[in-house]
This record gives C-alpha cells, sequence and structure tokens, in this order.
C-alpha cells in the first residue's frame, strides 16, 4: 500500500535526534517525478541520493542479449541511487520511476559531510549498507538454491506491497523468470 512519508518522519522513525532533524532536513530537496521519468540515467555518476516520500522506482539493467532487467525496486522510506557512491564510478543501471513520486534528495558531498559531522547519520547510513549488502547476497542465494515458483513466493513474502504496484513483467524480470512463466506460477497457486 503506499504511504507518503515526510523527512522529519522519516528521520524520527530512525532514530535521529529531534534537535538534528531540522540540521539535516536543510540540506535536503524536495523534488517530484512523474512516472516514466528516470532519476538517475545509466552511465551517470551519482550526484544526489533520493529517500523516497512517495511512489516507487526500480533499477534496471540491459543484459548480454538485449532484454531490461530489473535489479531493485525502492518504496516509500527507502533510499534510491547510492550502489555507486562509495566507487564514485558511473552507474551500471537507471532508476525508473513507476509511480509519481516525491524524493528528498541530498548532495552526496553534504552527505558525506553530515556523516563526518554526525554520528547518528553516520549510523543511518552504516545501517542501510548493512542492509543492501544483505538484499544483494539473499538475492543471489534465492537465484542458487530455489525454483522459479519459489523465488516468486519468496518476493511476495518479502514484497507485498510492491506487488500490487507494479507490472508483473517488472517482477518476473526481477526474479529471474519471463512473464509467462510467472503467469503460469500465479495460476497454479
Amino acid at each position: 500500500m503506499e504511504r507518503k512519508l515526510s523527512l522529519p518522519q522519516y528521520l524520527e522513525e530512525k532514530g535521529i535526534p529531534s534537535d538534528l532533524i531540522q540540521t539535516i532536513e536543510s540540506v535536503f530537496t524536495l523534488r517530484s517525478y512523474k512516472k516514466g521519468c528516470n532519476i538517475l540515467s545509466m552511465g551517470e555518476n551519482t550526484k544526489v541520493l533520493c529517500l523516497l516520500l512517495q511512489g516507487i522506482v526500480r533499477g534496471v539493467y540491459i543484459d548480454e542479449e538485449g532484454m531490461e532487467v530489473t535489479k531493485c525496486f525502492s518504496k516509500e522510506g527507502e533510499w534510491c541511487c547510492f550502489y555507486n557512491i562509495l566507487s564514485d564510478s558511473p552507474s551500471e543501471f537507471w532508476i525508473e520511476t513507476l509511480e509519481d513520486c516525491q524524493v528528498a534528495e541530498i548532495a552526496v558531498e553534504q552527505l558525506r559531510d553530515l556523516m563526518k559531522q554526525y554520528q547518528q547519520f553516520r549510523n543511518l547510513f552504516d545501517e542501510l549498507y548493512k542492509n543492501a549488502f544483505i538484499l544483494i547476497d539473499e538475492k543471489g542465494v534465492s537465484f542458487q538454491r530455489m525454483h522459479a515458483k519459489e523465488r516468486y513466493l519468496h518476493f511476495v513474502n518479502k514484497y507485498a506491497d510492491i506487488e500490487e504496484r507494479v507490472k508483473q513483467e517488472y517482477i518476473a524480470s526481477y526474479i529471474g523468470i519471463t512473464p509467462s512463466s510467472l503467469s503460469r506460477i500465479k495460476r497454479e497457486l
């Protein structure tokens, strides 16, 4: 289910002290994107990180056969565009809005400054990186050990709120099957 979030609400939920919230909030910019826009283009270096306040996005790349592959989804309360900020390398995928989105953007340099100044903010991003690593590892394990039906059930269990909001072909791509295979699996359930 779509929810609208505010930046102060998010920071408070993440344990940032109220006296820091206003300071941190002042370096963010609110921005809206229409459905179908790219927040980050493939080959572009990440200049800003985005916290989704409303809407959903997907990370997409083109495989060796020229097919679009959904790498990841992000929804309200989740960050996007942070995968390549550690290496400061060009993005190997793009971020596409799947709904009208509102984001809170922060420039990478301002983010780094806040992390140096405020341990609580650094802890927040340490947790985000840890969770991103776990997610990547979980996805790799699911592709190695689970059959298509199990991957779909795992997706639905983990991302029930996303499943109803995105095209089925994106879900199929994310779990590594064709849309027709996904339709067959759903009929069997």
